[in-house]
């Protein structure tokens, strides 16, 4: 196998790998609502705010990392974390007490993610071909009175 056809294929692996993910993070979402439906009182893990019970976990895999970010009380939990350069990063991104935002300062990465108060939405972005180094994430529209919300992504 050439080299081009053997990073051709690892791409096509890595964004297979990374729809996989949506999908079942589609499901997840959508079986919460039913939940909540049939029964108002039903609350996810995915929203509580005990620091116990919601852990930021980075998980690297063959081909794709997942990274669960939690805004809470005007910080971003954790600010830090490190992904290997050349995966397909996915970030879960969780409001607990509020309207929330997260972004990239770099416009490499560029990207403005939303998410109401209770609820998560899951973004990723390919890597593969970024520098190693660090990247600021911060929140751009829905910052808390008390001044800006920030953090380090790290690659490696």
């Amino acid at each position: 196998m050439k080299p081009m056809e053997k990073q051709k294929g690892s791409a096509v692996v890595k964004w297979i790998a990374l729809g996989v993910i949506v999908i079942v993070l589609i499901g997840i979402w959508i079986f919460n609502g039913a939940k909540k439906a049939q029964n108002p009182n039903y609350t996810s893990n995915a929203t509580s705010t005990s620091t116990a019970d919601v852990v930021a976990v980075a998980v690297a895999q063959d081909h794709f990392s997942v990274v669960n970010i939690r805004a809470e009380n005007g910080k971003f939990i954790p600010d830090t974390f490190t992904v290997p350069v050349g995966k397909v990063l996915m970030i879960n991104f969780t409001a607990v007490d509020g309207t929330y935002d997260l972004g990239f300062a770099d416009p490499k990465i560029g990207f403005d993610v939303v998410v109401k108060k209770g609820e998560t939405q899951a973004f990723g972005f390919d890597t593969t071909g970024k520098t190693a180094g660090d990247y600021t994430f911060h929140c751009i529209q829905y910052c808390p009175k008390s001044g800006t919300m920030q953090g380090t992504m790290t690659l490696q």
